[in-house]
């Protein structure tokens, strides 16, 4: 029952995020059902406003499964541009997939992280694991961004 009333949150959060004008409510409910369709096997949700470049930000939201004997997962994963088409007009992109569990050296370090691959062929996405609440997104080598932005996805309870 909390996982239905967190998904529930979850959805709130990101239709409150739009203004009364948006066009593209078909697009975000879509992102919306999809993370709400996995809430019987989701073990965690992690959302986060992202730095982008050409808006105010992209709203991650990432469902992700149970880790299977293999070390591998499913995940969903909605990226919501913000203001994309115009002040209030949102654009929402689902990506569905298999999450794997990763453990990389960097710079002398031992990272673990996230392998998103993607069910369509795009390339993977990656998020290295902060503490046990908070992912951030990082390049296919687990480094993260030369930057004083906030890449940061916190886990939803």
């Amino acid at each position: 029952m909390k996982k239905v009333m967190m998904i529930a949150a979850i959805a709130a959060a990101l239709v409150s995020c739009q203004s009364k004008g948006n066009q593209n409510n078909d697009t975000m409910s879509e992102g919306v059902m999809t993370v709400a369709a996995n809430d019987s096997s989701a073990v965690a949700v992690y959302e986060g406003i992202l730095p982008a470049a050409d808006g105010p930000g992209i709203q991650y939201v990432l469902s992700v499964d149970s880790i299977g004997p293999d070390g591998e997962s499913g995940y969903t994963l909605v990226t919501t541009y913000l203001d994309a088409e115009g002040q209030g007009k949102n654009k929402s992109f689902t990506s569905t997939g298999k999450r794997q569990v990763i453990q990389k050296d960097v710079n002398n370090n031992k990272k673990t992280a996230y392998k998103l691959t993607p069910n369509d062929g795009e390339a993977p996405v990656y998020f290295v694991v902060v503490n046990d609440t908070t992912l951030r997104l990082v390049n296919d080598s687990l480094q993260e961004a030369v930057s004083d932005l906030n890449y940061d996805i916190i886990q939803v309870k």
